[in-house]
């Protein structure tokens, strides 16, 4: 098996034009399921996440329905319901739904205070979970960037842009160009792969699509780090530690990713 090892020696430089569209931590906890009915239910759900806003309204005092709320949660398991936003229309957030908690952030997003955020959520679940019934166990952390790389396929080769830009090379069969009438330049592109991760014990995945971004054509790069079952953190300490070795791994995939004209280029005024 091969397993994917990424150097922890990589720093960014400052980033004046930074793509980051958006980063998500994804928590995820056991529901109670009954298996005649086949619903699963989360037995701290809404109670927790009533007093979690009253532990929060100070800092996020915005509250918004999503169009989840419509069903019950005993029928739609980890669907995110509820945001909690420190101003409307604001960064960063926190959604909350039966099992499931994310806490999204945008272009103003600074990682210590990220992470701080995510440690004050996560011990707040633990708190706010009765203690009567099935004990606390999450099931699920993950952490995502959302990078958008301006790249028109209408006006260069987009399998071009990503071998000289992002040093990811794709190719296919010249015959394929040569013997039939198909174009030779991509107007859509999808790479989706993903490894085994030894520190923290896991996952990475990555993609490459061509998209769009404030209603401009980009490359959207994720990436992606998450840890499911027993090897998931359960505990504050070890969310830390699970925290950090997740952004390094995150960093290094996206200097990897970037390095060379990209990176002068979010660096330049």
């Amino acid at each position: 098996m091969t397993t994917l090892k990424l150097e922890e020696k990589t720093d960014i430089p400052l980033l004046l034009v930074p793509p980051l569209a958006e980063v998500i931590f994804e928590l995820r906890w056991e529901l109670q399921g009954d298996a005649q009915t086949g619903v699963y239910r989360d037995q701290s759900y809404p109670m927790m996440y009533g007093r979690m806003y009253e532990r929060l309204k100070k800092d996020f005092p915005i509250i918004e329905d999503l169009p989840s709320v419509q069903a019950h949660p005993d029928t739609a398991p980890y669907v995110v319901r509820h945001r909690l936003r420190k101003e409307k229309n604001g960064w960063p957030l926190i959604q909350v739904g039966p099992g499931i908690l994310t806490i999204n952030d945008g272009r103003g997003y600074c990682w210590r205070q990220f992470k701080q955020l995510i440690l004050r959520v996560v011990e707040l679940i633990a708190d706010l979970y009765p203690t009567s019934g099935r004990p606390l166990n999450f099931l699920k952390s993950e952490i995502r960037y959302v990078n958008a790389i301006g790249c028109d396929p209408q006006k260069e080769n987009a399998l071009t842009f990503l071998e000289e830009k992002l040093h990811t090379k794709v190719e296919l069969p010249l015959e394929l160009f040569t013997t039939s009438q198909i174009g030779p330049y991509p107007h859509a592109v999808g790479l989706n792969l993903a490894y085994p991760l030894n520190r923290p014990l896991g996952h990475f995945a990555c993609s490459l699509n061509l998209g769009q971004a404030e209603g401009k054509p980009a490359y959207i790069l994720q990436s992606v780090v998450f840890s499911l079952g027993e090897v998931v953190p359960q505990d504050k300490e070890a969310f830390d530690a699970w925290l950090a070795e997740a952004h390094t791994v995150a960093k290094s995939s996206f200097v990897s990713f970037c390095k060379g004209p990209l990176m002068q280029k979010f660096c330049a005024t």
